[in-house]
């Protein structure tokens, strides 16, 4: 292959553009070896992309150094390979560019070492990563389905007019003949696998829904509370009212705040219920205790219906997704594949033993789910794609 034939190969993976025949032929080139000095700039290149820009100089460095010994390795040192691989951090990356370039370095490996591929792989080009949208269920039973191309006034209930912004947020905003003696009236914004979506309240709270998660609110608040009621995972600002304090009720917990930034996390398909504060305070109470957090503090409802106090955490780690991202610290697989499977609505099955790898690091949600699985075959486990299921294999 000439010089320009790989250039043209390396930016169309880059681009995310690169047919599997094509993919085939650019691992051989790589493997072929007379190509080093080139890919070598490529390389280099690939890693001052916009993408690849946060992310810090000696992370940057030591992907990089991996890559490059991958590429640059003699093909009969087996006994090396080995001792590399176990030496190599688990760090996940953000930044498309840079994912695309290790998934290179990926398929190289597993030739190298003569290690038969996943099956179906390419079929993951088309699992695309969720996005924003909802269904809003307003208090007469009508739902509508909220994407990023409906803007406007959605609808006027109890003198309340619903509408959606540009941004691709739902605001409540109060209207002249609003009736704060009426009664209750309520709506749920909904998220299922794949979905998320942004919610300013009548009161001005701002929520983030996260993927399979709901949100039940009244269409005013009413009385001397605000309360809502949350199912999966949602990140509060909540505005400050000290006359009216406002609570999120979960299926174990209730959270009170007067105005604070948190976030809960109360899945169905996980054992524990976890409420981190960044601002404020809050009053945590469960069937059979209460506590009161502290910024930069965790309360956990565990299986066992304990409430506990966590001050060993990274509050940022806790609203990664809020951010675009996914965030591990010595995550095990399940953990990951259970989190991945929301976010990219697949399935996910083990064949074998579950593997013990556990994972530390950043990678961004919205790449292709080949990314994330390249990632994983970095590490040693394997995988392999039928329709919209992953099978983890041992």
């Amino acid at each position: 292959m000439n010089q320009e034939r790989l250039k043209v190969l390396f930016q169309q993976y880059l681009n995310d553009n690169l047919s599997p025949k094509d993919l085939e032929e650019l691992q051989r080139t790589i493997q072929d070896g007379r190509n080093d000095e080139l890919l070598d700039e490529l390389l280099k290149n690939a890693f001052t992309e916009p993408a690849f820009a946060d992310v810090e100089d000696e992370l940057r460095q030591s992907v990089f150094d991996a890559i490059q010994t991958k590429i640059n390795r003699p093909k009969n040192d087996e006994v090396e390979n080995i001792h590399l691989k176990r030496r190599m951090p688990y760090r996940w990356l953000a930044g498309v560019a840079a994912l695309l370039v290790i998934a290179i370095s990926v398929g190289l490996f597993f030739q190298k070492k003569n290690v038969e591929k996943p099956e179906n792989t390419y079929v993951a080009y088309s699992i695309k990563p969720g996005g924003n949208k909802a269904t809003l269920t307003l208090a007469n039973g009508k739902k509508l389905i909220l994407t990023d191309s409906l803007e406007g006034q959605l609808a006027n209930e109890a003198g309340v007019k619903i509408s959606k912004t540009k941004k691709g947020e739902i605001i409540y905003t109060a209207t002249a003949g609003n009736d704060k003696g009426n009664k209750l009236q309520y709506n749920i914004l909904s998220t299922k696998n794949g979905e998320q979506f942004q919610i300013i309240l009548p009161d001005g709270t701002h929520v983030w829904l996260d993927a399979a998660s709901s949100l039940k609110y009244p269409v005013t608040f009413i009385g001397n509370e605000r309360k809502v009621e949350l199912t999966g995972q949602g990140y509060f600002e909540v505005s400050h009212n000290a006359a009216k304090p406002f609570i999120v009720k979960t299926s174990q917990t209730e959270v009170q705040v007067l105005g604070t930034h948190f976030n809960v996390s109360a899945f169905d398909d996980e054992q524990d219920t976890k409420t981190t504060l960044l601002e404020g305070a809050v009053r945590i109470k469960s069937y059979k205790a209460a506590v009161l957090l502290k910024p930069g503090e965790q309360a956990v409802l565990n299986n066992s219906k304990q409430l506990i106090i966590n001050n060993d955490i990274d509050v940022n780690r806790e609203i990664a997704w809020k951010n675009g991202l996914f965030d591990f610290k010595k995550a095990g697989v399940e953990e990951i594949m259970l989190k991945v499977s929301r976010w990219y609505d697949i399935n996910v099955k083990y064949e074998g033993a579950i593997p013990e790898t556990r994972l530390t690091g950043k990678i961004s949600r919205n790449v292709d789910i080949k990314g994330l699985l390249s990632i994983l075959q970095f590490e040693g486990i394997k995988w392999r794609i039928q329709g919209r299921t992953v099978i983890i294999t041992n």
